[in-house]
């Protein structure tokens, strides 16, 4: 049976999915409304082996669902890797399906890894749910500062946000008005401090009924919130062929430039990744230098050091080190044991 290559432009109303055949050729673009019906009847008309490529967006791992069982293989591409469509000055969903499907029949994407897995997609999506309502709450309390900075009220420190602080502040406020829209962003702080508390428990305990991250609780540094975090990021060990790949999307890799055997600028961490990540593994160095007792990050740091005399560098080297064994253990099935390395481990 003959291939085809499908690239769907996804849409809250209506989608566009434009169709090639082997030799790359561009053979039908369909235009059909969203939904998992449309979605269904679409590929069952095309009738042989397909290959589809969407990118990500709000409405890919639905739509891929709805696909999967109908296709040879449904792939979700990283729209910033994909300059020819986003950075096109003619832009529009027939367009970029086109150019979608010619990109999946060159394989030239970069695939978005999606689990299959609906416990570790709901504690992805709990985890996420925590951080936005993070951000929110620290906006929120920068707004009350500025607030307070345009009466005259200079705040340093968390204080002010306490019932004494807040009671002192909102003294300190001579017009009424004034003082009741600051009195507001406080209640308003207060509701969004709340949800943000009760969506960090939800998602501890959906991680809790995940059996990989109370392993990795055996780890030195490594505690419920630093284990919930990596498993709801990395969703599969086997996605990473070797740990500088981990590295990188841990923003714990290291950037190159240069040409004609020159180096064009010096070394830096690559910006690129997931900064949750190289958060959390700052979390587990922090905790595993103040763990009671020796452990085998302890003596990497003080080795590094030694060697380097950096202590950045040998920080952000125990720092990979912990996201390694937490990698390793996952993806070889294997319990921590602080003298051995797991056989994923390099």
């Amino acid at each position: 049976m003959s291939k085809v290559y499908i690239g769907i432009d996804l849409a809250a109303k209506r989608c566009v999915a434009a169709v090639r055949n082997q030799e790359g050729e561009l053979v039908s673009v369909v235009e059909f409304p969203t939904g998992e019906n449309s979605l269904v009847a679409f590929m069952q008309s095309v009738e042989r082996e397909a290959v589809v490529l969407m990118e990500e967006c709000d409405l890919a791992f639905w739509a891929r669902r709805v696909i999967l069982p109908y296709a040879e293989r449904v792939d979700v591409a990283d729209p910033k890797r994909n300059a020819w469509i986003h950075k096109d000055a003619v832009k529009n969903d027939r367009v970029d399906a086109r150019k979608l499907s010619e990109i999946a029949w060159m394989g030239r994407y970069h695939a978005v890894y999606h689990t299959p897995d609906e416990d570790v997609y709901a504690l992805h999506l709990a985890v996420k749910a925590y951080e936005k309502l993070e951000k929110k709450a620290v906006a929120q309390k920068n707004l009350v500062k500025a607030r307070l900075r345009a009466q005259g009220i200079i705040c340093e420190g968390s204080r002010v946000f306490g019932i004494r602080g807040r009671a002192e502040a909102l003294e300190g406020v001579k017009n009424p008005t004034v003082r009741e829209v600051i009195s507001s962003d406080y209640d308003l702080l207060d509701f969004l401090l709340r949800e943000r508390d009760k969506a960090r428990r939800r998602f501890l305990r959906l991680a809790s009924g995940i059996p990989i991250t109370r392993a990795w609780q055996d780890i030195p540094g490594v505690g419920p919130y630093v284990a919930a975090v990596f498993c709801a990021y990395i969703k599969c060990p086997q996605r990473f062929s070797n740990p500088r790949k981990l590295w990188r999307y841990c923003r714990l890799g290291i950037t190159q430039c240069a040409s004609g055997g020159r180096e064009l600028r010096r070394q830096m961490l690559d910006r690129n990744g997931n900064g949750a990540l190289k958060y959390i593994s700052g979390v587990a160095f922090l905790g595993a230098m103040r763990a009671s007792g020796d452990n085998r990050f302890k003596r990497a740091y003080r080795s590094t050091l030694a060697h380097t005399g950096s202590p950045v560098h040998a920080r952000l080297t125990v720092q990979r080190k912990i996201l390694q064994v937490m990698w390793a253990m996952w993806r070889c099935g294997t319990p921590y044991d602080d003298d051995n390395r797991p056989s994923g481990m390099a």
